[in-house]
């Protein structure tokens, strides 16, 4: 017996409340880290100067990580509502149960997402 997307929610449920704690979590986290690239003024010589722009850099890469993670929470949580979480968005089998626990994002089968980062074409 397939499993409706009404049944699919309804297994889901924890991960999605696990989702969206950490979904709420990241996007105040992200909020508080946007101070730490706003530049209010200029550092005094050059070696504070040298100092903010590699803070300010790796603030900006940690705020650009955190956004594609919430992308991918957002994705997932979607795939929740829709019925489609948990089924490759490449071949369609199911997700193994282990895979969705280490990375509860995932859209691709361990399969598909060997075959995407050793270049082969997955349809």
């Amino acid at each position: 017996m397939a499993a409706t997307p009404k049944n699919r929610n309804r297994k889901y449920e924890a991960v999605e409340k696990m989702l969206t704690e950490q979904r709420d979590e990241l996007s105040a986290r992200m909020n508080g880290r946007m101070g730490e690239v706003y530049i209010d003024r200029e550092p005094d010589d050059e070696a504070a100067l040298a100092t903010d722009s590699v803070t300010k850099d790796m603030a900006a890469a940690t705020l650009e990580r955190e956004r594609r993670t919430l992308q991918e929470i957002e994705g997932a949580l979607k795939r929740i509502k829709t019925g489609e979480y948990g089924v490759c968005g490449s071949c369609g089998e199911p997700i193994p149960e282990a895979r969705l626990k280490a990375l509860p994002w995932a859209r691709v089968c361990v399969g598909c997402a060997e075959k995407r980062s050793s270049g082969l074409a997955v349809d």
